[in-house]
């Protein structure tokens, strides 16, 4: 096996390659590492204010004389500003009006004002599901009792991944059934893709 590197796309054997530890990694994440990093950026204020503090109680350095030379006095306390709250916005829906909490709000039991129509729309079932019927009932119904009106599905189909293939084997088939699909069905709004295990991360850029 060989590695491409560079923009030209150069292939060299593995056992020449080094890979530096530390580098910062273009394209896109995986699927754990994205939940990693959502998972990372919705803690609470509080608990990102208490890693600060670590790092800043770890690496500033008070009373340094160096420092101190040259006018420079560090501080690993946070600075402290006045800020306000701004009041609760009210969401109107058809059927009621709500006020959200902590910034969240459930959409169980609303209706909304402008429902929109999803009439382009199609399935890939990779695992061969036993009822994909029942499950397109199930969306239009959810979708009817929230003000969207979900037509029948423009195709239903049923290609099949084989299971001995390597995973970039398999992503590229999955890009290949991405590409027919968009160009046999122009304007889709939506594909439902049925698959097992964690989804493959493939980005369609056309």
């Amino acid at each position: 096996p060989s590695i491409t590197v560079g923009s030209k796309g150069t292939a060299l054997p593995m056992e020449v390659c080094t890979i530096v530890r530390g580098q910062h990694k273009l394209g896109k994440l995986t699927g754990d590492q994205t939940s990693n990093m959502i998972r990372y950026s919705v803690r609470p204020a509080f608990e990102k204010e208490k890693i600060i503090q670590l790092i800043a109680n770890r690496e500033i350095v008070l009373n340094d004389p160096l420092l101190a030379h040259y006018g420079i006095n560090p501080s690993n306390k946070m600075i402290e500003v006045n800020g306000r709250v701004l009041d609760t916005p009210t969401i109107n829906y058809s059927n009621k009006s709500i006020r959200p909490r902590d910034g969240s709000w459930n959409l169980r039991g609303k209706v909304f004002s402008l429902g929109k129509t999803m009439d382009n729309w199609g399935i890939l079932d990779f695992v061969g599901m036993r009822d994909v019927g029942q499950f397109i009932r199930e969306i239009q119904l959810v979708g009817g009792k929230s003000g969207m009106r979900i037509n029948e599905p423009r195709f239903v189909e049923n290609p099949r991944i084989n299971s001995r293939d390597d995973d970039f084997r398999k992503k590229e088939q999955i890009r290949q059934e991405f590409k027919r699909v968009h160009k046999s069905y122009p304007g889709l709004q939506m594909i439902v893709v049925f698959i097992n295990g964690k989804p493959f991360p493939i980005e369609n850029k056309e």
